[in-house]
């Protein structure tokens, strides 16, 4: 059965959660462009995907027609590819700074690989939370550089005061905003006074600010540190089209920051080439507000609902801003991930420290966590 905005309100049983999902104004395309994309159907070997965070709706129907559009002969003759100077035009122009102050990267590994390869050695450790997304700490790691970690306070928010006191003496701070796997965020305010007190303190060491998830919180609640990083040569900024815009399986990451550092992260590590049909999508998704707001608000909702679920079965839940939550399961995550898989369900991964207590949950599409929840109820009774 197609679940229907209204079938999904009444399925939560819970005020708090009906009162997020009353919003008239994101209907028409938007609720049929997303039930066209439930009807695909797209699980993997017949398992539902809510382990990797990616948009259970996809790219946007302007982003969908755009790929279509430019499907032609024209994608024999990319050297170089077509679009791609345009799409790093198009971000220059947006956030008010100059081409030279953004580089492409197939999504945003590459640029978090070459920025602890750049900057990071055995005695100038990375500094990161624990826990938070890993590429940077393997790297870390493969390359016998040092390694700092901060656990998350009790709450799940990264533990700014320790981050800033583990900075003294490193070669980078990888600080993830708002933070994966727990979905917490810090302020504008907070960031700002974060990073100044980090360059003031250590003033050699770079501060890479991964606001993949940017677009899944509300502007009231944070702001990109792009001023910053524009004001301090130390500080980046990476930025993603795999989340929100719908478009993971493209691969489109950028960063943004002065020349210097962005060519130091470059010259690091391979940024991959990103091509011309995933270049014009990329334009079409980041100049797609309305589908954006809409991808927001749709995210929220069903966010909403899961969180509500989990505290109606006595468990407790980070403040997520993301397309994913954290939850107290008070049990080790795998056990809770095995009991899911054998209903077909895939949830996340194990994040050290937290892995005995904690589980991290992608968010699908309504109909998808109506049934997910379903199945949550059942093997944590």
């Amino acid at each position: 059965m197609k679940m229907t905005r209204r079938g999904f309100v009444g399925t939560v049983g819970l005020g708090s959660a009906a009162g997020l999902l009353s919003s008239a104004g994101f209907t028409s395309r938007h609720a049929n462009a997303a039930s066209s994309y439930e009807d695909e159907k797209v699980y993997d070997g017949g398992i539902m995907q809510l382990n990797q965070n990616e948009s259970a709706r996809g790219p946007g129907p302007k982003t969908m027609e755009a790929i279509h559009s430019h499907v032609t002969k024209r994608v024999g003759r990319g050297y170089p590819p077509d679009h791609v100077n345009e799409l790093v035009a198009t971000l220059a122009d947006s956030y008010g700074i100059i081409t030279d102050n953004v580089i492409l990267a197939t999504g945003s590994g590459p640029l978090l690989r070459g920025a602890v390869r750049a900057f990071c050695t055995a005695s100038k450790p990375l500094v990161s939370a624990g826990p938070t997304y890993a590429t940077c700490d393997q790297v870390a790691k493969q390359i016998g550089a040092g390694l700092r970690n901060v656990q998350v306070d009790s709450a799940g928010s990264i533990n700014i005061d320790g981050m800033a006191t583990a900075a003294t003496g490193a070669g980078l701070v990888y600080f993830c905003n708002p933070n994966n796997p727990t979905g917490t965020v810090h302020s504008a305010s907070v960031v700002e006074a974060f990073i100044r007190r980090v360059q003031r303190e250590s003033p050699n060491t770079k501060m890479l600010i991964d606001e993949a998830y940017i677009n899944y919180a509300a502007d009231d609640v944070m702001q990109t540190a792009l001023p910053l990083a524009m004001e301090f040569e130390n500080v980046f900024i990476t930025r993603s089209f795999s989340k929100a815009h719908g478009m993971a399986g493209l691969r489109v990451g950028y960063a943004m920051g002065q020349e210097q550092t962005l060519d130091a992260v470059r010259g690091a590590w391979g940024m991959g080439d990103v091509n011309m049909l995933s270049a014009i999508a990329a334009i079409t998704a980041f100049n797609d507000k309305e589908h954006i707001d809409w991808e927001r608000q749709e995210n929220a909702e069903i966010r909403a609902f899961v969180v509500a679920a989990f505290n109606d079965m006595g468990f407790e839940v980070a403040d997520s801003h993301t397309n994913h939550i954290f939850v107290n399961l008070r049990r080790p995550a795998k056990v809770f991930r095995d009991a899911c898989l054998e209903h077909k369900i895939l949830v996340g991964r194990d994040f050290p420290p937290l892995h005995n207590t904690h589980c991290r949950i992608s968010m699908g599409s309504r109909e998808e966590m109506h049934k997910a929840v379903e199945v949550f109820r059942k093997v944590l009774a």
